[in-house]
């Protein structure tokens, strides 16, 4: 049984006539009753009284009418589904994250996204760098946000770019301060990272040797910049980061304009060369759209 068999008997019962539902299908009568004839054959039942006047179903064919619009309904749904998933404006995307910073600038993209392709599902996940660069190669995630990750196999869209203020407690001897200086950092505890060989690399090629962050207390390592923001919110330490305008308390924190390190913060996506995802050129689409790339 085909779909196009179906289609015939179904407007040959709506119109009550074989001409008239060959004048729809834009087909001859003939081919009509060939193919309902082709139906019964297989079907090894009658669909149809026919007479000079009148065309009418029979039982079985009254039956076999329900469960042929079910059919139909169905068969025009997945036809529906299939262009939609090909173009990409039905399917999924799995975003994978490193810091709040990257989230932070793309949760616009997400709400726009999603305004957009509400039949899209978005899938987000957290990662470290090493898992990031293996899922991204796996396909367990189609795109992922980090500030510098390097591979041939892998796609980079450099997305936003931002210096970074001082991150301090609200209860800290400098959050009243409008703009921070070198010699306000005495004795202070900074918070920083532990650096890849491309975070290494990224920050040399930025840092300038006579910076006199290398004279202050640098003895808090974090992997992340979650890590950092919870000592800071603890009132552990401060640390150089991009102002976040989500996923903070901003009764707790404060950032402050500092002229002191000027080593800048990245978000730049990440995907497989190999990814023939639709959804996610679309979702890239999206970003380039509001950060005018």
């Amino acid at each position: 049984m085909d779909f196009k068999k179906l289609r015939y008997f179904s407007e040959v019962a709506r119109l009550k006539s074989f001409s008239k539902a060959a004048q729809v299908l834009y087909v001859s009568q003939t081919a009509v009753s060939q193919q309902i004839a082709a139906m019964e054959a297989e079907l090894g039942v009658e669909l149809f009284y026919r007479d000079k006047k009148n065309v009418r179903l029979t039982m079985p064919g009254e039956a076999f009418l329900q469960d042929s619009k079910r059919l139909l309904k169905l068969y025009e749904n997945a036809v529906i589904k299939a262009r939609e998933v090909s173009s990409g404006s039905e399917g999924m995307i799995k975003i994978g994250f490193f810091s709040m910073f990257d989230r932070d600038v793309i949760v616009p993209v997400l709400s726009s996204f999603h305004q957009g392709y509400p039949k899209v599902k978005l899938s987000i996940v957290q990662c470290n760098y090493e898992d990031m660069k293996l899922n991204l190669l796996n396909g367990t995630i189609d795109i992922g946000f980090y500030f510098q990750m390097e591979s041939e196999e892998i796609e980079e869209l450099k997305v936003y770019e931002t210096y970074p203020q001082l991150c301090v407690n609200r209860n800290h001897r400098l959050a009243g301060k409008t703009v921070i200086q070198p010699e306000d950092l005495k004795a202070e505890q900074v918070i920083s990272y532990i650096k890849n060989k491309e975070q290494s690399d990224y920050y040399k090629a930025h840092h300038n040797s006579d910076n006199p962050l290398f004279s202050i207390d640098k003895s808090i390592l974090v992997e992340n910049m979650d890590d950092a923001v919870m000592l800071v919110s603890m009132n552990a330490g401060i640390s150089f980061l991009p102002e976040i305008t989500n996923f903070i308390n901003h009764d707790q924190i404060a950032f402050i304009r500092q002229e002191v390190e000027r080593i800048p913060f990245n978000v730049n996506a990440y995907w497989s060369k190999d990814n023939t995802n639709p959804v996610l050129y679309r979702f890239l689409n999206e970003i380039k759209k509001k950060y005018s790339l």
